[in-house]
């Protein structure tokens, strides 16, 4: 027989926080469970909280309480009705990452589980276990996915345990990534090599520091030489070139337009722009769709860069807008300027790119104030 499943309750009394269940005697009689957890002078609500979640989650493993599954309560129910209500408004690479996700890691664990039933321990432990095969980093955007279907979920009246990041102990940042980037000796190099259409989408992805799938959008509409600037409100998908939403509503910007950088795109639309019926900046050959990234990168950038001795590996369009950070970095650019440019939708990502870019560039400068007259042995 199911046992009755406990959500207990959280008090706070005489200056201490406490956590009361009901427990099961020997003799099958039940008593009322008190527990102190801690000072409120010396733990915070929020971390008294999670432990009496995870005390009550102790106790219903204990007891083999389930949680009620209700209609809509279930996890397969909530991803149901965020694939039918959400991810339509999502960008298909955003769907297609989550929904490797759901079929890979997290379906096998929550699947058929009841949303009340996942709790801080249950996502502890999903998360520790996940670590032992993929990354931090990985661990993060499963962890999104979760937390966004069962927000959801929420928002729709299911009952659910609030779970968020700052409950779950992921291990410290300790995983170094090398992002790919351009200097600008290197894209003044590539820029000066590459053979129109190239010459010029490639000159606008470093000075506009535009996604790849943002370049391939762009229309001749989307320039302003009166005003100098360039406007951004739409993307090119990978998979199959049809136009979208930008990846964020941050994305969404008017930049500046350099004067080097108006002078190539008014040579190109002058000399080798051709008209087609959506006016594509870059169109593919056919003249009716926006080129594809993957022809861009292996046919027209790394040929340039294996004849310029530039490393190839992981380096696409998007070791330009890395180029261009590091550049606005080295530069003593406000973050708000960076931030701008790159179109972040939190300063976080701007201040973690600072990160990367010091962590690439220091070794470089402390070299270049050396003592020169100094010698090993001397």
């Amino acid at each position: 027989m199911r046992r009755r499943f406990q959500r207990g309750t959280f008090l706070q009394e005489s200056g201490g926080w406490y956590s009361m269940w009901y427990a099961t005697s020997d003799d099958g009689s039940t008593k009322r469970v008190k527990r102190l957890i801690g000072r409120c002078s010396e733990m915070s609500e929020r971390t008294a909280r999670r432990a009496h979640a995870i005390q009550m989650d102790k106790v219903n493993d204990d007891r083999g309480g389930l949680a009620p599954i209700v209609k809509g309560g279930s996890f397969s129910e909530a991803v149901k009705n965020w694939r039918q209500a959400v991810a339509p408004n999502l960008s298909p690479a955003t769907t297609r990452a989550r929904e490797s996700h759901l079929r890979v890691h997290i379906f096998p664990r929550f699947g058929e589980v009841a949303l009340a039933e996942i709790g801080v321990h249950q996502l502890q432990q999903f998360a520790t276990d996940l670590r032992k095969t993929v990354s931090r980093k990985t661990v993060v955007h499963i962890l999104t996915t979760i937390f966004g279907i069962v927000h959801y979920a929420k928002r729709c009246g299911v009952s659910v345990n609030k779970v968020v990041f700052a409950d779950l102990e992921l291990g410290a940042r300790n995983e170094t990534t090398k992002v790919p980037f351009f200097t600008r000796d290197q894209a003044t190099k590539i820029v000066a090599a590459a053979k129109e259409p190239s010459k010029t989408l490639f000159a606008l992805a470093w000075f506009t520091g535009l996604r790849s799938g943002e370049i391939l959008a762009l229309t001749v509409d989307d320039l302003n030489f009166e005003n100098h600037t360039l406007s951004v409100s739409k993307s090119c998908d990978d998979s199959d070139q049809t136009v979208r939403q930008p990846k964020t509503r941050c994305s969404v910007a008017m930049l500046p337009m350099p004067s080097e950088l108006e002078d190539l795109l008014q040579n190109y639309l002058k000399s080798h722009w051709r008209p087609n019926p959506g006016r594509i900046l870059f169109p593919a050959k056919c003249g009716t769709r926006a080129r594809s990234r993957r022809n861009v990168v292996v046919h027209g950038l790394h040929p340039i860069l294996r004849k310029l001795g530039i490393p190839t590996l992981d380096a696409g369009l998007h070791a330009f807008r890395h180029g261009l950070a590091t550049a606005l970095v080295e530069a003593s650019a406000p973050i708000s300027v960076l931030q701008t440019q790159m179109r972040h939708s939190d300063v976080s990502t701007s201040l973690r790119l600072y990160t990367h870019v010091i962590q690439q560039s220091h070794r470089a400068a402390m070299e270049g104030i050396g003592l020169q007259s100094v010698r090993t042995g001397q």
